[in-house]
């Protein structure tokens, strides 16, 4: 969204870069980045430290890696082209979820321009994120039905491209989808984009004056989770870890920090003071690191499995302790984790050993949320 605070958001997430300014339509092109979704670290269980080589350790919680893309703004019409509409939504169709970033001060109008706080009601900006993104994903539908007709290998492909597996077209077109008009294909957008792009709303600039009665009037008006962000608050505080001011305590799903460094600017005391009692005393947390929690582990049921050589150790043939940690949908059998490492692993598979009980299991085995497995293979 334009201006909601987005690329702070973007920034927040990955620690990046993005530029952040205070007018419409900052980002341009897309930012790529990696953020990091957390979880507790079973080499707790272990008594031993873990080596993380595609992850992060931190005081126990294991952080995975996931990619996430700040997009161009938008505003009303995009589909029509408005704005940098047609760049943005081309960007959402690789997305496997949206976050809506909703600017709960009520201080950002439909156009991405400051306006006096409150002026504003934010649930415009999720209604028209909503609206634009049908409208965009109706017409694409529409369009390549038209063109892909009689050609149904095509429109497949044109599918695919969107995310979009097939069967969940089928279930949600009746009759030869050729036929259907730009209209027609409105509902069809919103039940697609609903079940293969889920959103959570990033009820942002939480901290401001008037953004906590404004982010129950988004709960109460959505169907989606909402979230409480302080951007701002997440990047100082992030920004202050990195220069050895301060350590971030995470405990029973809330957040806090100590300060590590003596002798402070009191400026800086002061705005930590202020974090504190606005943000964190208030939500718990920023609300950063609960929202991509949210979207990974709840809204795309993804689990954590950590792949090991030695399941006595949970090492690899290095020695270092639960070097990996994995991403795989709910549901995912040991086979899938032996493809997602190498497809000669999964050619050649013969069964899998559990860490936890040293037992096999089979290809079959459905994966549990922090399984330590062994792979063993015939190649």
């Amino acid at each position: 969204m334009a201006n909601k605070g987005k690329s702070t958001l973007f920034n927040a997430l990955t620690e990046g870069n993005a530029e952040v300014a205070n007018y419409p339509f900052t980002t341009i092109d897309p930012n790529k980045g990696v953020a990091f979704v957390a979880k507790p670290c079973p080499h707790t269980e272990l008594g031993k430290p873990c080596a993380p080589r595609n992850s992060k350790c931190v005081g126990g919680t294991r952080f995975v890696p996931i990619n996430v893309i700040d997009v161009a703004g938008l505003v009303p019409g995009a589909h029509e082209g408005k704005g940098r509409g047609n760049q943005f939504l081309s960007d959402l169709s690789q997305a496997d979820a949206l976050i809506c970033v909703a600017d709960a001060s009520g201080g950002t109008d439909d156009e991405g321009k400051p306006v006096e706080l409150g002026s504003h009601d934010p649930c415009r900006d999720v209604q028209f994120l909503e609206q634009e993104v049908d409208y965009w994903l109706a017409e694409v539908l529409h369009r390549n039905a038209l063109k892909c007709r009689g050609k149904p290998d095509q429109f497949k492909q044109v599918l695919a491209g969107l995310r979009i597996p097939e069967e969940e077209f089928r279930h949600a077109v009746s009759g030869d989808y050729a036929q259907i008009s730009l209209q027609q294909y409105l509902p069809i957008a919103t039940e697609l984009r609903r079940k293969t792009k889920p959103l959570v709303i990033a009820a942002n600039k939480a901290d401001l004056p008037g953004a906590a009665e404004n982010i129950e009037k988004i709960k109460a008006k959505f169907p989606y989770p909402v979230v409480a962000v302080s951007a701002d608050a997440e990047l100082s505080l992030k920004r202050a870890v990195a220069k050895g001011w301060v350590k971030i305590i995470r405990a029973n799903d809330r957040e806090s920090f100590e300060l590590t460094a003596q002798n402070l600017d009191p400026r800086v005391t002061s705005a930590l003071d202020q974090i504190k009692k606005k943000t964190i005393d208030k939500y718990g947390s920023t609300g950063v690191q609960e929202l991509l929690n949210l979207i990974v582990f709840d809204l795309l049921h993804a689990i954590v499995v950590y792949p090991v050589e030695d399941e006595k150790k949970w090492a690899n043939h290095f020695g270092d302790v639960l070097p990996d940690a994995i991403l795989l949908p709910k549901g995912s059998k040991a086979l899938d984790l032996a493809e997602k490492i190498h497809s000669d692993l999964a050619k050649g598979f013969l069964h899998a050993i559990d860490g936890r009980t040293n037992m096999k299991v089979s290809r079959d085995y459905v994966l549990k949320d922090g399984d330590v497995l062994k792979i063993v293979s015939a190649r």
